[in-house]
């Protein structure tokens, strides 16, 4: 863990820094039955596998190479011995939105300018996903803070298998509901110029407004926050089909917007 002026190990040379936003996470309780109530949503909802050492099991709803992780706990007791403490807690009392990833080409340059931003972070560290077929996805994370669960950022991924092939591995989802990607979130915060200079000035993302930023054609935007914590508040996807609300996501706010 890097903290403040503390220098993570130098990066790698990139010859460009290449990030998307990757994936939205949606903490549920019943693993199996979150996933039957996204697939009566029209949602091509597939078992994800677990996390090896994590305590944590997923299922993906994929787009493309943006997705959507809906990500429960089997074991609280080995999710607590890794830090997945707050997810446990957040789960106790609610279910919803939990948290966003960016990807990057450049894992060890992002610790090192969350730390220039005045950041305590964790990593990179390695995880890996054992897939239902046992076939493995594995990558390196950076979190900014003590988990990357309900904060008012992002967490970076990197990972080790190239794009194609964990399309392959995960398959491109069919929605019935004509959902086609991750169209843009919003993001609760206490302090909105505060939470601007960190998306702007630390983590460099892309201005649209003053409050409101891009990221690969994601559009995330700061407003203040409404639940009882900061992080992502609501969760719009493309779709193919008109304008409309998802019911009943499992405390997740889910806006369908046109294509």
């Amino acid at each position: 863990m890097y903290v403040g002026a503390v220098a993570p190990p130098a990066s790698s040379t990139v010859a460009e820094l290449r990030r998307r936003l990757d994936h939205v996470v949606i903490a549920v309780r019943d693993l199996g039955a979150a996933i039957a109530r996204y697939r009566a949503l029209g949602f091509d909802a597939r078992p994800g596998g677990r996390h090896t050492g994590r305590g944590t099991h997923n299922a993906i709803v994929r787009f493309g190479l943006d997705y959507l992780e809906l990500i429960s706990v089997y074991d609280e007791a080995e999710a607590r011995q890794v830090g997945r403490g707050e997810l446990v807690d957040f789960l106790r009392g609610r279910e919803g939105l939990a948290a966003y990833a960016l990807s990057t080409n450049d894992i060890a340059g992002e610790a090192a300018r969350l730390v220039a931003g005045g950041l305590v972070v964790d990593g990179p560290f390695a995880m890996e996903r054992r897939r239902p077929d046992g076939t493995r996805l594995s990558w390196r994370l950076v979190i900014a803070g003590d988990t990357s669960y309900r904060r008012p950022w992002p967490f970076f991924i990197q990972w080790d298998q190239g794009d194609e092939e964990r399309l392959v591995r995960d398959g491109r989802g069919d929605h019935a509901n004509g959902a086609l990607a991750i169209a843009g979130l919003e993001v609760g915060v206490d302090d909105l110029d505060r939470a601007a200079r960190l998306y702007g000035e630390t983590l460099g993302l892309p201005r649209m407004g003053d409050f409101l930023f891009e990221v690969s054609g994601v559009s995330i935007a700061l407003v203040p926050r409404t639940d009882a914590d900061e992080g992502p508040s609501m969760l719009r996807l493309r779709s193919s089909g008109p304008p409309s609300v998802a019911p009943s996501t499992l405390g997740a706010r889910i806006e369908f917007v046109g294509s």
